[in-house]
């Protein structure tokens, strides 16, 4: 009976402050330096572990991989995301480490959205769609690296 009142009182303050971060992971509506696609798979029980690869288009194709975790959420899921990337000035500002808030739910399918910062001042502003049984609210911190 406790568990399911933790539960349900986590699932209901999910829901709330999803709906009132949905402006931080909005993008600008300026042209973006480049885009990227992205698969990445994630597991969560209050902390993230994730997992994944995506193209980054700056000048050509460039292939990246990511590797990384976060705080809060639960489930797993996949992710098959795309974005927009700001304030590249050079290929070599992309990988790094990303810090920055993500949102979403996952119910079999589902949205998430996310903001990330790197180091070299690169902001990625992604959304996509979800499979598995997931819900993430919290800060993320991942390594991206250039594949070359």
């Amino acid at each position: 009976m406790k568990n399911n009142l933790i539960n349900s009182t986590f699932v209901g303050i999910t829901f709330l402050l999803i709906a009132g971060c949905a402006s931080m992971t909005q993008a600008p509506s300026t042209t973006p330096s480049a885009t990227v696609s992205i698969q990445e798979w994630s597991a969560a029980y209050y902390a993230q572990a994730e997992s994944g690869k995506g193209t980054l288009y700056y000048q050509g194709r460039h292939r990246f991989t990511i590797s990384g975790g976060g705080v809060g959420g639960s489930g797993a899921q996949k992710v098959s995301a795309t974005g927009k990337v700001y304030n590249l000035n050079r290929l070599s500002d992309f990988s790094g480490t990303y810090h920055g808030i993500s949102r979403g739910l996952t119910l079999i399918e589902g949205k998430m959205h996310a903001k990330l910062t790197n180091q070299n001042g690169v902001v990625m502003y992604l959304a996509g769609e979800t499979e598995g049984l997931a819900s993430s609210l919290g800060a993320q911190a991942f390594e991206v690296n250039l594949k070359n």
